[in-house]
């Protein structure tokens, strides 16, 4: 009976650290699931909620959404959006403004309609704008001098060192004119140049476009 007993023992003693780190194993595994799962609800209600309160700022702004659907680069399709009256190119919408004012009132003007002044950060992007403009216009860009020291900045902050560029040839030329603006010459063709902040002007708005 002793030695049954001390068997038993040996045994027990044997496989009960295997029980424990089983045990301790699937606990782990169970938390680890437990905190995906949650992670996964958080982000997608957070997105979900994010993505519903945009749409709900732009339906307050605009009287309408245009929405359209693009492949991505693991073929599946996602759906952007835009108000009706504006135009669409990659990740931004935009809106051209057939009032003229002065800079800091066409900012303003963006801004209600939840945008901001154009920032460009491509060739192509440019290209595509121009082609909704009047060459015998001038259009003010989210680009400005502010400092009044050669210290060009962004309105969304994007670094202007870093960006793209295309002034026109001998532009910014004078230190007075802290505003930029793009604007068609023959036979450069459009580029940007610097004017005068209080000078009545066209613009050009931009926003994110709004992904589903």
């Amino acid at each position: 009976m002793v030695q049954k007993e001390q068997r038993q023992g040996r045994e027990k003693a044997v496989w009960w650290p295997q029980v424990k780190i089983w045990s301790v194993a699937v606990i782990s595994i169970a938390l680890l699931s437990a905190c995906f799962i949650v992670s996964c609800v958080v982000t997608y209600d957070f997105t979900y909620v994010k993505t519903n309160k945009r749409l709900s700022e732009l339906h307050t702004y605009h009287s309408g959404l245009t929405c359209f659907s693009e492949e991505t680069r693991a073929t599946e399709k996602v759906w952007g959006c835009c108000p009706s009256t504006w135009k669409y190119f990659g990740s931004s919408c935009y809106f051209i403004s057939n009032e003229q004012t002065f800079w800091t009132k066409s900012e303003q003007n963006c801004v209600v309609m939840g945008a901001h002044l154009v920032v460009i950060n491509t060739k192509a992007e440019q290209n595509f704008i121009v082609q909704h403009l009047n060459k015998s216009l001038s259009y003010f860009l989210g680009l400005s001098d502010p400092q009044k020291n050669n210290n060009w900045q962004w309105i969304d902050h994007t670094p202007y060192a870093e960006n793209f560029r295309l002034w026109h040839q001998g532009e910014p030329n004078l230190s007075e004119e802290d505003c930029a603006s793009l604007v068609f010459w023959s036979p450069g063709g459009w580029g940007w140049n610097d004017v005068f902040c209080n000078s009545q002007r066209h613009s050009i708005c931009e926003m994110k476009k709004v992904n589903l």
